[in-house]
């Protein structure tokens, strides 16, 4: 008995049906029903938000501020910020106009410059007190 001669064609037919079944699964024409991808757009307020541990701080970037409230339990000392370019990474150096320390349990309202990069091209802002990085601001 030829078991083999009618194995190779069953075997064939296995496989091309396999291969019909997944060979476009990967694929899409663009005319699927399904959810399309998120579109993230950038915000627009200029206003941006820290907090953490009882420390929240604003910058308002339009009104050209950086509020803190000191909620630590301890005083803080003086604030700056600076600013990573979205496209490349690099350093633009933010202004707190005569910082200054910042006792506990007060709020702290400064102004600010921030010249040489426009809104759109902000990637991160970092706070910084006395110096030590504290983080990112989030944009409101």
């Amino acid at each position: 008995m030829k078991t083999t001669g009618r194995l190779g064609p069953l075997a064939l037919a296995l496989v091309l049906a396999l291969v019909g079944c997944t060979g476009a699964a990967g694929k899409s024409d663009g005319t699927g029903t399904g959810s399309p991808e998120p579109v993230v757009r950038p915000g627009r307020s200029g206003v941006y938000r820290y907090v953490n541990a009882g420390l929240s701080a604003t910058l308002d970037l339009p009104k050209r501020t950086l509020e803190i409230e000191n909620d630590t339990g301890r005083p803080l000392a003086k604030p700056a910020f600076y600013v990573l370019h979205a496209t490349d990474g690099h350093r633009v150096e933010g202004r707190v106009i005569d910082p200054t320390g910042i006792p506990a349990g007060e709020t702290a309202r400064f102004d600010i410059e921030l010249d040489g990069i426009a809104p759109k091209d902000i990637g991160l802002i970092v706070l910084l007190i006395g110096g030590d990085n504290y983080g990112a601001f989030v944009q409101t």
